[in-house]
């Protein structure tokens, strides 16, 4: 039998067209090439067939065949098996193949990846990273949150301008959330920090190592001390749970699983899902400090719908009106965006506003 080819030599990309003969286990064929004094000579080569590795056939591509020599010939003999000496196949490699040459095969196990991938990013990723999160040391998250802190204070970013609050206004916020936690006996290590930030907004957040940041802006929101604190104890529930290190952990993971199913680094593919778990993921972990900060502040007396009131301020401060609609999201604040919704969130906080258990 024969079949005609492309050969290539392993040096140039230049393909030959030769003609190949099966014949006693060996493929047989004729290669001209081009001399330096411009003479051409023909090369008669004879190739054992047992020693070349014949790739599979995907679909109505080319099939390959790799030569000893790292030379290939590629050809659009289809049936290419019919020429070859029978090779024992196991069962695995049957099945194998099976699967690369029907559609169905394929289009299922498509289908299947899709469902698998997005079961490892809705549970498994966040399970991962909750365990993970909770095997790195306390000092390597806290020197996390130390940086960031000081990422966030550099002046060539703009994020944050020393507190206008005087010390004694200051102290007096610090005073009472460690009356909270003194009741509660249930804060993790927490280092509050008052900060002024017309771009950030009113706005209090918590970042790695218990590093809490606590805005001007959101001091000047509040009607009163309550407020503030039940917005401290909400963020104290991400210190609590290492939220920010998970979030983190999260968002990476996530991003490296769905760049490893696309293939392609810079695909939007690859970052708007990632950026989409995380915000999904995000809701879970602010229900998560809802829970803390209504328990924490039933333990402390404190009204629970202080936190309600003041979530429902917050929402309405960046309502804004259309001119500024593109504004007021940019400075969205983190006590909102990407949360569940907020007449949801605070129902606990109503229901729960005459008890105390203290």
């Amino acid at each position: 039998m024969q079949f005609e080819a492309d050969y290539f030599n392993g040096i140039s990309p230049r393909a030959k067209r030769v003609l190949v003969n099966v014949q006693d286990g060996y493929f047989l064929f004729s290669v001209t090439s081009t001399l330096p004094d411009g003479r051409t000579a023909q090369e008669n080569l004879r190739v054992l067939i047992n020693d070349c590795h014949v790739q599979a056939r995907l679909g109505s591509g080319k099939r390959l065949i790799d030569l000893p020599d790292d030379s290939r010939l590629e050809t659009d003999y289809q049936t290419l098996e019919a020429c070859l000496p029978p090779k024992p196949t196991s069962t695995f490699w049957k099945m194998v193949h099976y699967a690369e040459t029907h559609k169905s095969v394929i289009a299922a196990s498509f289908i299947g990846l899709i469902l698998a991938s997005f079961v490892l990013l809705k549970y498994g990723v966040p399970l991962g990273a909750k365990y993970t999160a909770a095997m790195i040391p306390p000092s390597v998250e806290k020197d996390l949150g130390k940086q960031t802190m000081k990422s966030l204070d550099d002046d060539k970013y703009g994020y944050f301008e020393a507190s206008g609050l005087s010390p004694a206004r200051q102290n007096e916020i610090t005073t009472a959330l460690a009356a909270l936690c003194k009741k509660t006996a249930n804060c993790p290590e927490y280092s509050l920090n008052f900060r002024k930030s017309p771009v950030v907004g009113a706005n209090a957040f918590a970042l790695p190592g218990g590093y809490m940041v606590l805005t001007d802006e959101l001091v000047a929101l509040s009607k009163n001390d309550n407020e503030i604190i039940s917005v401290l104890a909400h963020e104290l529930g991400h210190v609590k749970g290492r939220h920010a290190l998970r979030q983190m952990l999260q968002g990476t993971i996530s991003g490296l699983i769905i760049i490893a199913v696309t293939g392609d680094v810079s695909s939007v593919a690859s970052g708007l899902p990632a950026f989409m778990m995380t915000m999904s993921y995000t809701r879970e972990l602010e229900i998560d400090a809802d829970n803390y900060s209504l328990q924490s502040l039933k333990t402390a007396c404190i009204p629970t719908k202080s936190f309600a009131t003041m979530l429902m301020r917050l929402e309405a401060s960046f309502g804004g009106t259309s001119s500024d609609k593109s504004d007021n999201v940019s400075r969205m604040s983190e006590m909102l965006s990407s949360h569940p919704d907020t007449k949801a969130r605070v129902m606990p906080f109503l229901k729960a506003q005459d008890t105390c258990t203290s």
